[in-house]
């Protein structure tokens, strides 16, 4: 059983990607993506693009762009947007965070779930004991891995950062907010185990 990295944006939207920089002067923009499905990124279809704010103020709104073209290059996703004609108007998406409309989402494939519908899910072993809940995902090199917050005082309970590969999950119940694991070996131990 495996899930999808996709994460949960306000307002009913999903990131699937970032901006990484300009590829040429046509305005084709390098997106590292964070969904399962190139589908997502097919000429017609609508991306909502939320672009750096000047001056470091963070992300702006996010406005539509609808996707003229694109192509996988070397492990990303190649881009071009209506709206961005060259270059100059690529660079200033540079860092934006890109979205689809979570109703744009394609069901999920047997056995699998994306993963934002699982944020909030009470985290389990296979014997029934509770480990935590899941808070956050984070993108490391390699493989996703998910912070688990165990319980505690007033929910500030140790952080567990948990690999999310298949072999370490046994089931996920979107609709039960009810995740199984099967963590490696000492992982939930080294996390737990506070001095004194």
């Amino acid at each position: 059983m495996t899930a999808k990295p996709e994460r949960a944006s306000a307002h009913g939207m999903v990131a699937v990607a970032r901006v990484a920089k300009p590829h040429g002067i046509r305005g084709e923009l390098c997106m590292d993506i964070h969904a399962g499905s190139p589908l997502l990124f097919a000429p017609g279809r609508t991306l909502f693009v939320a672009a750096p704010a000047p001056k470091g103020g963070g992300l702006g709104r996010p406005k539509p762009f609808e996707i003229a073209a694109s192509r996988e290059h070397t492990g990303r996703m190649l881009v071009t947007l209506k709206g961005v004609p060259d270059r100059t108007a690529a660079d200033l998406l540079r860092g934006a965070e890109v979205y689809i409309a979570e109703a744009d989402m394609p069901e999920p494939d047997e056995g699998e779930e994306y993963l934002f519908r699982l944020l909030g899910s009470r985290v389990f072993l296979e014997d029934g004991a509770e480990v935590g809940v899941f808070e956050a995902i984070l993108d490391t090199p390699g493989q996703i891995t998910w912070v688990i917050r165990a319980p505690g005082p007033k929910g500030g309970g140790a952080e567990i950062l948990f690999p999310a590969v298949p072999e370490f999950i046994l089931g996920l119940d979107a609709k039960r907010k009810k995740i199984v694991i099967d963590p490696p070996p000492g992982l939930l131990e080294l996390y737990l185990d506070t001095p004194g």
